[in-house]
């Protein structure tokens, strides 16, 4: 499997105001036109994260969504979302979350990269974006993206693709963990799978874990759009 990045985006804090709520972010990433980027166990040396108790740290050093699913909402819904909509990292091409797997080991460049998680998106996507409803539609059409660890750092140019070089757990794949976590009440044998797996990350593990336990269905309260 060799998956092409369209495009790299990194992004510093800034203030922002939805006119409801003022807040600091590192949402709003942009294209820096380098030909080269370095990347350490906490991702782009040229990337920031304003709060650092939810994003970002070594289970969440990168961040990636597929253009395939700025094509599904157009399809669905006719949002015409900018590039980076979603604050990704990386920008894939051809591929979704349905053909990405947990533990996945991907070489770009110079750098090893492991896929930790899906993606837990907040209201925050709705309230930069500018749509009420995206963030609660991203989580019920099961359309996150999904995080990368860096195993071994180094550089990565434009132009690089990621390359499979490992798959431990072939039918957990970030769509699959997302329908399982959505609706933990009926896939309580899932989600002990997906729990088994040591390449989960540990937020997402005890987040998984306390709705498993409360055979929790739905979105969680800051994924409502409660801005």
């Amino acid at each position: 499997m060799v998956i092409k990045i369209k495009d790299i985006f990194c992004g510093q804090k800034q203030d922002m105001d939805n006119g409801k709520k003022q807040y600091q972010s590192s949402y709003k990433k942009v294209d820096l036109k380098k030909q080269n980027y370095y990347i350490d166990e906490l991702g782009f040396k040229d990337d920031t994260q304003s709060d650092k108790e939810h994003h970002g740290g070594i289970d969440k050093a990168v961040c990636v969504y597929p253009l395939e699913s700025y094509e599904f909402f157009k399809k669905k819904y006719n949002f015409d979302l900018e590039i980076c909509s979603f604050g990704e990292n990386l920008s894939i091409e051809e591929f979704s979350d349905a053909d990405i797997c947990l533990g996945d080991v991907f070489r770009c460049g110079e750098v090893l990269f492991e896929v930790s998680q899906p993606r837990q998106p907040c209201w925050k996507i709705s309230s930069i974006v500018g749509i009420k409803s995206l963030t609660s539609l991203v989580v019920k059409d099961f359309k996150t993206g999904f995080y990368l660890r860096v195993i071994q750092k180094g550089f990565i140019k434009k132009g690089d693709s990621l390359i499979l070089e490992q798959r431990k757990h072939a039918k957990l794949t970030i769509e699959f963990i997302n329908k399982c976590a959505f609706n933990a009440k009926d896939n309580q044998e899932n989600i002990k799978e997906i729990l088994e797996s040591k390449s989960l990350a540990l937020a997402y593990r005890t987040s998984l874990l306390k709705r498993y336990k409360n055979k929790e269905s739905g979105l969680q309260e800051w994924q409502k759009d409660n801005y």
